[in-house]
């Protein structure tokens, strides 16, 4: 698995990957956060050290495990009733994206996007790899089936361009293909890293998390929330939103999310992670901020929606009205939207 984490949060991953756990084994499980609207948040499930994304299929919600440090990935499912997630024997040693649709259960790890189907509680008795990238194919991030049945992911930065063109095929989009792995179709481009994404009701096109560029540091780039219509060109690496004077020709994003101010003189980026949707009110995570924040599909209304993490928020899934966060202490939260 390449690696989910961005330069300037690592310090942050550390204390949250290595401390966290370990603390809430020895008093507990973490504090629960708090919800603005007043809802009552509960601990849906744990034991995914790096939750990344989450689909439900039937009455199993199946989490995807990215492999980070110690730190041991995979497909694991939360069955009804459990408040603990297994990992599913026979799938994959690290997932990053999962998306469901018709009893099957896609997920994307490294270069191969792999359909599971007939789940009978303990294992899958059907795999099948629908697409495997070449060598010049980083991987897949994010995975969501669009209204028009297709299966849409992000592409995976080449962190060796962090602010260059990334050449790897594929690099720097948003692609599309069917459930069966083929037709692969570029959707959107110019996105430096798109991270995970969502569909709205009503509407065709996907909510994507874009990173912005890491370096230099202190760089002040903004992170993005776009909207990739088909054919749209965010500009990158010509662009990258910190000076529009270079953006005139490209897709203008939903959200630009400007850096904050950090310790010492520092700037920090908030870095949008999972993203949903409930009607026509996204829910985003962001790593760095330790917090999701809702707004309109519009682009307007953005404010905090959850609060109070102990540690970064890695995934945000919706389904049946209701909003579930992973975060880095293992925990999977579930609150009314």
């Amino acid at each position: 698995m390449f690696k989910i984490v961005r330069k300037i949060t690592l310090a942050l991953i550390l204390v949250a990957a290595l401390l966290v756990p370990a603390m809430a084994q020895a008093a507990g499980p973490p504090p629960l956060p708090k919800a603005t609207n007043g809802a009552k948040v509960t601990r849906f499930a744990t034991g995914v050290p790096v939750p990344t994304q989450v689909a439900f299929s039937g009455r199993n919600a199946f989490v995807a495990g990215a492999t980070e440090g110690p730190f041991k990935g995979g497909l694991f499912v939360v069955k009804p009733g459990a408040k603990k997630a297994v990992k599913i024997p026979g799938t994959v040693k690290g997932a990053f994206g999962v998306a469901a649709k018709a009893g099957k259960v896609f997920v994307s790890s490294g270069r191969q996007v792999i359909a599971f189907a007939r789940f009978d509680g303990k294992r899958f008795r059907a795999r099948k790899v629908i697409y495997s990238g070449p060598k010049n194919f980083t991987g897949f991030s994010g995975l969501a089936i669009g209204p028009n049945g297709r299966l849409y992911a992000g592409v995976a930065l080449n962190q060796k361009h962090d602010h260059t063109a990334d050449p790897s095929k594929f690099g720097n989009s948003v692609v599309s293909m069917t459930r069966a792995g083929k037709d692969v179709k570029v959707v959107s481009t110019g996105l430096r890293q798109p991270w995970m994404m969502t569909f709205a009701p009503g509407v065709k096109d996907p909510f994507v998390s874009v990173l912005g560029q890491d370096l230099p540091a202190n760089n002040g780039a903004p992170d993005l929330i776009v909207k990739a219509k088909a054919g749209a060109d965010f500009g990158f690496p010509e662009c990258n939103w910190l000076n529009e004077e270079t953006c005139g020709e490209f897709s203008e994003p939903l959200v630009r999310l400007e850096t904050v101010p950090g310790p010492k003189d520092s700037l920090n980026q908030l870095s949008p992670m999972g993203i949903g949707a409930i009607g026509q009110r996204l829910y985003v995570a962001l790593f760095s901020g330790m917090q999701v924040a809702t707004l309109k599909t519009d682009g307007s209304g953005f404010k905090p929606f959850m609060t109070g993490f102990v540690a970064p928020v890695l995934s945000v899934a919706t389904h049946k009205g209701s909003v579930y966060v992973g975060d880095l202490t293992g925990s999977i939260y579930k609150v009314r939207g």
